[in-house]
């Protein structure tokens, strides 16, 4: 069965080189650093002095807050109806479903292969990051990049907590998206969920949105609880459980009632 899904998992894989998948997940990992590296050289006034005696923490932090306020919430909805689609654009969930492959497989291969692409997403972030600071201090010495060591740790463990905080929302949307069959409408309500956390962002239960995640995670949030990251953590992976086991046998009674 291991080796089964395995396989299974592996033509997913193959199925998103024929995808714009991989290249919404290089644009969407190197979009901030190179805003901000841009920033850093047009502006080197005001930032250079910004950047003096800590560059690399205070550059992660400029590249972490839009991400984390914005895009990285952006990136995991579209590409996941992206992901989900790729059936229905072609007309093949018919083949997929008939195929001697069980439901759990199907449903949760494609999940890792979600995955795995967020965890590249991250990956190419750091990387991009590091390549366009040292990028910054070769075109300007008033950036001290190359003098000073990256904070790996921080890095690392900022890293694992931003995907922790999507995992909710990434098992949401999958769910969401593998019930309709149409691109945008998942892409709809996502986006609407997304907006609608803003707007209840100091509710005293906001813990318990998981749309709002990242966001809660990174930045310190004014009249809500200390502990609302770590809480946002643990409900982040609760809801991610939930959420796959009801979009799974949502799916399972749908297929086999049609």
């Amino acid at each position: 069965m291991t080796a089964t899904f395995l396989r299974n998992t592996r033509a997913e894989f193959l199925k998103c080189n024929n995808t714009a998948a991989y290249w919404i997940t290089l644009a969407g990992a190197g979009f901030i650093p190179f805003v901000n590296m841009l920033k850093c050289l047009l502006h080197a006034d005001y930032f250079a002095p910004k950047l003096v005696d800590n560059p690399w923490t205070i550059y992660l932090e400029y590249n972490w807050q839009i991400a984390a306020g914005f895009l990285l919430t952006m990136y995991v909805i579209l590409v996941t109806s992206l992901l989900v689609q790729i059936e229905y654009r072609n007309n093949a969930w018919k083949q997929v479903y008939t195929s001697p492959r069980t439901y759990f497989d199907i449903y949760f291969s494609k999940f890792l292969m979600l995955n795995f692409l967020v965890i590249i997403c991250f990956v190419l972030f750091n990387i991009f990051t590091l390549v366009f600071g040292y990028v910054i201090s070769i075109f300007d010495n008033r950036y001290s990049f190359f003098s000073h060591s990256v904070p790996w740790t921080a890095m690392i463990t900022t890293s694992w907590k931003m995907y922790v905080s999507v995992l909710a929302m990434l098992a949401i949307q999958f769910g969401v998206a593998t019930k309709f069959s149409n691109f945008a409408l998942p892409l709809g309500i996502g986006l609407g969920l997304f907006t609608l956390g803003f707007m209840i962002r100091q509710w005293e239960g906001i813990a318990y949105y998981p749309y709002l995640y990242p966001f809660l995670v990174y930045f310190n949030n004014p009249g809500l609880p200390e502990n609302i990251a770590g809480k946002s953590l643990i409900n982040s992976f609760l809801w991610s459980l939930l959420a796959l086991f009801l979009g799974y046998h949502s799916t399972k009674q749908r297929l086999v009632k049609g």
